[in-house]
């Protein structure tokens, strides 16, 4: 019996949802590896939570200036902004006096968040905001997963492979001992922004498929499992992928 075209638009449509989200899983995993190694677990969260303002305020400025405010570069462009303003903000807080590391993840997080949830409710009163759909980027929706965010997805996937395939001995070195590294002469800091930037790129993209809330989980509990196997840094990373 053939199938007609009712039958064949929901396959599509369902390997168009597989194909997104095996794409954000296997660059969560591969990027997580190294995330959990240099010990930026809890920068994976800032991050994604940070994202927040960043769409709602790019959502806003696509509909003032016309161009759609669900225009997929807009919202990843805007949540990217505002992650890596939040990541950048926490060593500087933890500069401050009586502040420290943890206070400054806390204060970080908590802020952008904070300010992403009034701006949500703003997007929410605007003309279109109803028909935004931007609170479903909380939990994410992998079943709204449209054409062009599996393009972008495929693209930040390719960017995200290549990068570690050039710099994956230079990320590894600064990964389990930056002391040694320095003294091979590597760029630390260079390689922790680069390094920030996969986390920042691979947290914004997956924002459809799991959500601002959730996506952190993707990131990390791969690598997690992955490092139970042991082995190389090369292995774990294959497997975080796989996973």
């Amino acid at each position: 019996m053939s199938q007609g075209p009712t039958d064949a638009l929901p396959a599509a449509n369902t390997m168009l949802v597989l194909s997104g989200c095996a794409l954000f899983g296997a660059v969560a995993g591969a990027v997580g590896s190294f995330v959990l190694a240099r010990r930026r677990a809890l920068l994976a969260d800032v991050a994604a939570h940070a994202s927040l303002p960043g769409v709602c305020l790019a959502f806003l400025a696509g509909e003032a200036l016309g161009v759609g405010g669900r225009t997929a570069w807009l919202l990843l462009a805007g949540g990217a902004a505002t992650a890596l303003l939040a990541t950048w903000c926490v060593p500087q807080l933890a500069r401050l006096r009586g502040v420290g590391p943890d206070g400054a993840l806390a204060v970080s997080l908590s802020f952008f968040f904070g300010l992403g949830t009034v701006l949500l409710s703003a997007v929410q009163s605007h003309g279109s905001g109803a028909q935004g759909g931007l609170d479903g980027l909380l939990f994410g929706s992998a079943a709204a997963t449209t054409r062009a965010d599996v393009l972008t997805l495929a693209a930040l996937a390719l960017a995200a492979a290549a990068v570690l395939g050039v710099a994956f001995k230079e990320l590894a070195a600064i990964a389990f001992d930056e002391d040694h590294a320095r003294t091979l002469g590597l760029p630390v800091r260079a390689l922790d922004l680069l390094l920030v930037a996969l986390l920042v790129a691979t947290v914004v993209a997956g924002m459809q498929v799991a959500g601002i809330v959730l996506v952190v989980a993707m990131v990390i509990t791969p690598a997690v499992a992955a490092r139970a196997f042991r082995g190389s840094i090369g292995r774990i990373t294959a497997i975080a992928a796989g996973f």
